[in-house]
């Protein structure tokens, strides 16, 4: 419906006119328009997912790979100030998970912290399980280079434990890297040095913001 509006004008002689009526638009879209809009949004909506997903992904690649490397500093820190020798075993099948423990064998898909095989340690004369999988992490997948999986830190300097199950002269050091993967072919590398010193880089560039591996 359009609508009419009169404006009244006052002329000199206190003479009030009616002016000529002016026709005012209705507001609002017209249905092409709608349809015009709702297509052009459709457009950019099924542009984007794909590009959210892929970020999505890869914020979960990152979790995975600052978890790591956060817990592998952790790790090294409570083993000096405990005065206790500490492990991480990481088990890189499907799905993936790792463990904290001061054995050097514990079991990281286990939950109960009761279970002798679950990776605890001790607060309070508490058993805490300490773990981590990758249920947390969906779609990201780890290999690891650890000897047999397990790593550890030495009680005193906080640097990586031998081990293996050769004779002492021959064993490995517990260095080693963990790599993970996902999807869309983006990589993340944490690796821990003799010394104990712990590094998150992208091995071939493909994540944005870490360093190349050297």
């Amino acid at each position: 419906m359009v609508g009419v509006a009169r404006l009244r004008r006052t002329t000199p002689d206190a003479r009030v006119n009616i002016s000529r009526a002016r026709r005012v638009a209705p507001a609002g879209f017209t249905l092409l328009e709608l349809m015009i809009t709702l297509s052009v949004l459709a457009i950019l909506a099924s542009l984007g997912v794909p590009a959210m997903q892929e970020m999505l992904e890869r914020n979960r690649l990152k979790g995975a790979a600052q978890a790591l490397a956060e817990d592998l500093q952790w790790v090294r820190g409570e083993a000096i100030r405990r005065n206790r020798d500490l492990h991480l075993i990481f088990d890189a099948g499907s799905p993936w998970c790792y463990g904290i423990s001061e054995a050097s064998t514990c079991n990281c898909h286990l939950t109960d912290p009761d279970d002798a095989q679950a990776c605890t340690l001790s607060f309070n004369n508490t058993k805490v399980l300490k773990h981590l999988d990758a249920a947390n992490y969906a779609g990201v997948s780890a290999t690891a280079t650890f000897d047999q999986g397990v790593t550890g830190f030495e009680r005193r300097r906080g640097t990586t434990m031998r081990m293996g199950s050769g004779p002492a002269g021959s064993k490995r050091h517990g260095n080693g890297s963990v790599t993970f993967s996902n999807a869309h072919g983006g990589q993340l590398r944490v690796i821990l040095s003799m010394t104990g010193r712990v590094r998150v880089c992208s091995p071939d560039q493909s994540v944005p913001g870490f360093r190349t591996c050297a």
